[in-house]
Order: C-alpha cells, then sequence, then structure tokens
C-alpha cells in the first residue's frame, strides 16, 4: 500500500506498485492522471530533472530521460539495462521520497500539530486510534449537556453557529457568511471548541497522558482518492462495534450513503482548482472575484444581498455541507455545528487557507483596519467571554500555538494552467449579457443554457492592462432541499465535454429564503484563464456563452426530488 497522500489511493500507481502488469511510458497511459504525480514526486527528488516542460501531466521525453536517470542515481539500475517506464520499484521508491517530503519538520514543544484523521484511522477495519477515541469522549461529555457552564454544552457550542430567534447575546448566531470574515470568524470557532475539548481530555481517566499532552482537533482531508469518504469511526453507531457504547461521533441524520461510506465525494466538489489560484484575500464589490470573500461588516448571513462567497467557502466548504447532511444538520446553518464532523471539516477549511497563504497569498494578508480590528466574542475554556480580532488569529502558530501536519499543495489545484493574477484594482463588473429568463432544474437532470453577450475578446487579452472575467449566477432558489451537487461548465460552441468552473452548494438556502433576507443564494466564478484558453484554441464564440449545469456526485436514490430555480446567469468582465 503505498503511503504518501499524493500516491495513496491512486489506482494506476497502487496497481504499478503491487507487481500488476500496467507501466507508464510514452506509450502506455502518457496522459492519465497518475504522470503527473509522478513527475511532482521526480521534482522532489530532483527539483531541476524537469527544466522545460515541469509536472504537465505528459509522459514525453524530459519526463522519461528524468526517469531514466532517476532509475541509475537512486534504483542503482545499470545504465545498460535501464527501460525508461515506470515500474513497481520506482513507484515505491517516489512513493518512499514523497511521503518523507510530506511530513512537516517537528514542531517546537507545546506546539499542537492537527492531524489528518483518515491517517490517524485509515479503514473501518483498523483500531480505534487514541486521538479518535479521546475526542468521541469529549463529545460525549458536551453532549450531555450538563456541564456548570454553558461552554460546556453541546447545545451552545451549536448555537454559537446559529439558533433563531437570535438571543442577542454576542455569542451565539454569530457565523461569518459570505464575507471577508468567513474564515477568521471560523478560526476562532473552532480554536476555543479545540481548547474546551483538551480542557475535557485533561480530566478522562481513560486517556494516557501522551494523548492528553498533544491531543489537537484532526482535520478531514476530502480531496485525495483514498479519503474522499466519511472517515469510518463517525459512520459506526457504536465505538469499537461495542453495543454498549454508543458512539457520539456517529449522526443518523447524514445523506444516504454518507455514514456506510459507500458515497463518495466527487473531485467536482472537493476541488482546490478555483480557490488555489484566487486572488485578492477580499472581493471590493458583492458580486467580485476573490479568495476570502466580499468586504462587508459583520455579516451573518448575506444580510446586505446578494453578496457572492469567496470560492473556498463554496468548493470545497459549502459542497461538503451539503454531501454530508443536505436534509440533516450539515445542511442547516442553525443545527451544522451538531455534527460532530463539522469540526473536522472546519478545521480543514482552515487548513486550506494556510496552504493558500503559503503559496498564492503569501504577502496577500489584508491590511484594512475595518478586517483586522474587528472583534468577535466567545466562550474559552474557562466558561469567561474572550474577544478575538482576524490580527489576532492570522499566525496560527505564534498567536494560537498549533500547525497543520501537512500544508502540502492538493494535485487539483494545478487542475488549471497559468499563474494567478492579482488583479490588484478591480473595477465594478460590467455584465456583457445573462441569460433572459428563469432556468429551471429538476434535481439529477442536466440543463444546457447559452446566450448573446459583447464582443469582449479585447479586453481579456489585452496584455497591458487585462481584464478579469466573472460568470455570475445569482437568486438560486428550490422547494426543497436537494442531495444532488450541480457543477457549472463552459462549453466550447455548445459541443464536448465542457469545462468545469466550480459547483453549486445549497448551503444556506433555508436562511437565504427566511422573510427578512434577500432571497436567493448567489455565486460568481472567475472564469478568466478558462475564457483564455479556450479563445486561444479557437473554442470561444465571442458574441455567445454555452454553459450545461449537470450533477456531479452519485448520490442514493430518493423519493423526494427537488426543484431548482435560478433568477440570473450572466458573464461579466471586471
Amino acid at each position: 500500500m503505498l503511503t504518501s497522500q499524493l500516491f495513496a489511493g491512486d489506482p494506476l500507481l497502487e496497481s504499478i506498485a503491487d507487481g500488476g502488469p500496467e507501466r507508464i511510458s510514452r506509450s502506455q497511459h502518457r496522459h492519465d492522471p497518475a504522470v503527473g504525480k509522478v513527475q511532482t514526486a521526480l521534482l522532489v527528488w530532483d527539483p531541476g530533472c524537469l527544466p522545460q516542460f515541469g509536472a504537465d501531466s505528459d509522459y514525453g521525453d524530459e519526463t522519461a530521460g528524468a526517469v531514466r536517470r532517476f532509475k541509475i542515481e537512486e534504483l542503482g539500475v545499470p545504465a545498460g539495462q535501464v527501460i525508461d517506464d515506470v515500474g513497481p520499484q520506482t513507484v515505491i521508491r517516489l512513493d518512499a521520497i514523497q511521503a518523507a517530503a510530506e511530513q512537516p519538520p517537528p514542531a517546537p514543544a507545546g506546539i499542537l500539530v492537527r492531524r489528518d484523521v483518515w491517517r490517524l484511522q485509515p479503514t473501518a477495519a483498523a483500531p480505534w486510534d487514541p486521538v479518535i477515541l479521546a475526542y468521541a469522549a469529549a463529545v460525549g461529555v458536551l453532549k450531555t449537556n450538563a456541564g456548570p457552564s454553558p461552554h460546556l454544552w453541546w447545545s451552545h457550542q451549536t448555537q454559537v453557529h446559529g439558533m433563531a430567534p437570535d438571543p442577542q447575546d454576542g455569542l451565539r448566531n454569530q457565523c461569518q457568511h459570505n464575507s471577508w470574515f468567513f474564515l477568521p470568524w471560523h478560526r476562532m470557532y473552532i480554536f476555543f471548541f479545540e481548547q474546551i475539548c483538551r480542557s475535557i481530555i485533561q480530566g478522562l481517566p481513560d486517556v494516557d497522558s501522551e494523548v492528553k499532552r498533544t491531543w489537537a482537533l484532526p482535520y478531514w482531508d476530502y480531496d485525495r482518492n483514498d479519503s474522499n469518504s466519511l472517515p469510518p469511526p463517525f459512520g459506526e453507531p457504536f465505538i469499537e462495534g461495542d453495543q454498549t457504547r454508543p458512539n457520539p461521533l456517529f449522526d443518523a441524520e447524514r445523506n444516504n450513503g454518507i455514514n456506510s461510506g459507500s458515497t463518495r465525494l466527487s473531485a467536482a466538489v472537493t476541488s482546490a482548482a478555483g480557490w488555489f489560484r484566487a486572488t485578492p484575500y477580499a472581493a471590493r464589490f458583492p458580486n467580485g472575484a476573490s479568495f476570502g470573500g466580499p468586504e462587508t461588516g459583520p455579516h451573518h448571513f448575506n444580510e446586505s444581498g446578494s453578496a457572492s462567497p469567496g470560492p473556498l467557502e463554496t468548493t470545497p466548504h459549502g459542497n461538503v455541507h451539503m454531501a454530508v447532511g443536505s436534509t440533516g444538520k450539515m445542511g442547516d446553518f442553525n443545527r451544522a455545528a451538531g455534527d460532530p464532523i463539522f469540526w473536522l471539516h472546519h478545521s480543514n477549511i482552515d487548513r486550506l487557507w494556510e496552504i493558500w497563504r503559503a503559496n498564492t497569498g503569501q504577502g496577500l494578508d489584508p491590511t484594512d483596519n475595518r478586517f483586522l480590528n474587528q472583534s468577535f466574542s466567545f466562550l474559552d475554556a474557562t466558561g469567561a467571554r474572550t474577544t478575538l480580532t482576524p490580527a489576532g488569529v492570522l499566525d496560527t502558530r505564534n498567536q494560537l500555538n498549533y500547525v497543520y501536519e501537512n500544508i502540502t499543495v492538493p494535485t487539483s489545484a494545478g487542475a488549471r494552467q497559468g499563474a494567478a493574477m492579482p488583479f490588484a484594482n478591480p473595477q465594478p463588473p460590467q455584465r456583457l449579457g445573462s441569460v433572459d429568463n428563469v432556468v429551471n432544474l429538476v434535481e439529477g437532470q442536466p440543463q444546457a443554457v447559452d446566450f448573446a453577450l459583447a464582443d469582449f475578446g479585447p479586453l481579456v487579452l489585452d496584455a497591458v492592462e487585462p481584464r478579469r472575467v466573472l460568470l455570475s449566477i445569482e437568486h438560486i432558489t428550490a422547494d426543497a432541499m436537494p442531495q444532488q451537487t450541480y457543477g457549472v461548465f463552459l462549453e466550447p460552441f455548445g459541443q464536448g465535454e465542457g469545462v468545469l468552473v466550480g459547483s453549486l452548494p445549497l448551503f444556506g438556502l433555508a436562511e437565504s429564503n427566511a422573510p427578512d433576507a434577500e432571497h436567493g443564494l448567489s455565486y460568481t466564478f472567475d472564469v478568466t484563464d478558462i475564457v483564455q484558453q479556450m479563445m486561444a484554441g479557437n473554442q470561444w464564440d465571442v458574441g455567445r456563452t454555452w454553459l450545461s449545469l449537470r450533477p456531479v456526485m452519485e448520490v442514493e436514490p430518493q423519493d423526494v426530488l427537488a426543484n431548482i430555480s435560478i433568477g440570473s446567469i450572466s458573464l461579466m468582465v471586471e
């Protein structure tokens, strides 16, 4: 079994490593997704081994030459006996090199390390890891709602995220969405939850001293083939199969197939391709493009109208909420935090923010005092009311005392070519064309859409002052909560497979349809690089846009199918 996060679960690489007949070469599996992974590992081995094309997912002459040199220098194969294909020994050794590179340097004493739950608990048959058992025990204590202070009540922790009516206490019903505060507020929220769990774990007699000393909230990295289903301990009704010990991590309200592990989250639901390259951190305009969301005041849910969330809040954040429990807790703002997997999901969202900050977003943290100095209040591990600001949580190591065991860039982040573009001076988006009628979807069925637009080719391709191309999908409503997630695809002249732009999670649908809210969810996608590539390949009609809305997950059959309406679809330049 391959052990690196990059290689593990890849069917072709696993087959080769197991001694199967398949190989990767210039004539076999030349463009398989495994090629890009092999190239990535080769670059870890020698950063200069692919100087011309890099990790381009094409097993051409340059990659074959690098493999040949790897076999000679690393595996000790005599030069006269080398075949420049990828076989078992090459895969196994590259996997070991990649796995070693993925291990972070040891954290200083006292720094907590949040670990991947799928590394702690790889299969349902594996013994429960002590870290997961400790988390289950802490959640069990919280769920009694019998602690001496509200911070020790599961009900309070759930209500901090959302509740109706709003108690107006400044502690509950406070989650931030569709706003540049989405990421820092949730970082604070899970930080205090983690500290509360640690305080409970310290007093549990069945937890050993090392776990008590080092316990940190795990994360669920679902953007891999070997981890894109619910971690096994969360789907078991009983701890370690003991029917006298109900499992506090189990939730029966999850979507069909989630608890059993038969439903796997598709790449379109979890992909990093959209958020990884997004800049700047915040959008100046409600329907502008950014990484962290639009500039707003404290913003529980879209109070100012049809503001579009940042791409990380959409995919994977909103998608995973809906994939796990569209009609249960995870699909409901007021109950989402009541599912114990919520906290591992948001631990991963927080980790993805760190990956962005270390790569595309390096040096792009907001400097606006409206962002940095906004305060939010929580109950800490002692029950005291404590206030934090975004300025106080940007550095997890030095300000909050934790790091993640792995902040390697997800493989899916490279799904689109080209470098991220900062677009430092965005203009108000200019609408160039839109659909003329409401688009109606029946859950599970695809829908094609096309509309006329102005010729904006020069605006897009201008090398001196490039413009950003945005696809806006606004005022989404539904008569029921669907389990299916829809992907948005730009189509070349209305033909072919299309290019995935992003997806449309309906997390927050109930809140968006409340009487005191602006009706409908809205999303904005930066499609600049897609449009540029399609234009360069003569696949783009500058006078008309074609797109399709298609299901992107396999879900269990349902008795009731939702009817979904989209009020507006438009193409804009910024």
